[in-house]
């Protein structure tokens, strides 16, 4: 009985330990992927995003294109345009012909590559859930678990273990909605066009400035 009990502690040290390891492992491979976030000069993404919610049988799927430069960000989709100038975020809505205006904040909506593997190790607990083969690439699968609340209560990401590069993220939110991104192409140190990241009103004839600030 003793022996047994012995090595039920040993088993569960065991399975702790590698638990710890792994999940120090994730924290390195987020290390590494951050930093060369931060080397790029700038970032070119062409993405998938799919909203799904299996209760309600829901399930959209959109197509999109961010550009990323420092803290400022041009983001298309679904015939929206939203840039953040690093000063305010201007969302145009061609079907109502108006672009909202509000604070940059640091909201869930806000959320690129680089303000999120920037800001894990202080709003997120790491969990090492998984390595696996997805197509030609090895990648590791970690869950970002946020420490204060959110709307979501885990953040999984897919990092390409050789590359150092997020491959997917996925937002689960505590009404049983997933908002994934899964990125299909990935371009740095490219050549933009120095209105990127502005919005000016004279360049959509017709619209209506509704300032939220």
């Amino acid at each position: 009985m003793k022996g047994f009990k012995l090595i039920a502690a040993l088993l569960i040290m065991s399975v702790g330990l590698n638990a710890q390891n792994n999940n120090s492992k994730a924290q390195s491979l987020l290390d590494r992927t951050s930093a060369a976030l931060k080397a790029y000069k700038n970032m070119k993404v062409e993405f998938s995003y799919d909203m799904d919610n299996k209760e309600a049988k829901i399930h959209e799927s959109k197509k999109g294109l961010l550009l990323v430069e420092g803290n400022k960000y041009r983001l298309n989709i679904a015939g929206q345009i939203i840039i953040n100038d690093s000063k305010a975020v201007y969302t145009y809505i061609p079907d109502s012909k108006e672009v909202q205006i509000n604070d940059p904040g640091e909201g869930d909506a806000n959320l690129t590559p680089t303000s999120l593997l920037d800001s894990y190790q202080k709003k997120y607990r790491i969990k090492y859930i998984r390595e696996e083969l997805q197509g030609a690439s090895n990648v590791m699968i970690i869950d970002l678990l946020p420490i204060e609340g959110k709307k979501f209560f885990k953040i999984r990401v897919v990092i390409d273990t050789k590359k150092n590069q997020l491959t997917s993220f996925a937002l689960h939110d505590k009404n049983g909605n997933i908002y994934s991104y899964i990125i299909a192409s990935f371009q740095t140190n490219i050549d933009l066009k120095p209105n990127s990241f502005t919005f000016k009103a004279s360049d959509y004839p017709g619209v209506e400035v509704i300032d939220m600030r």
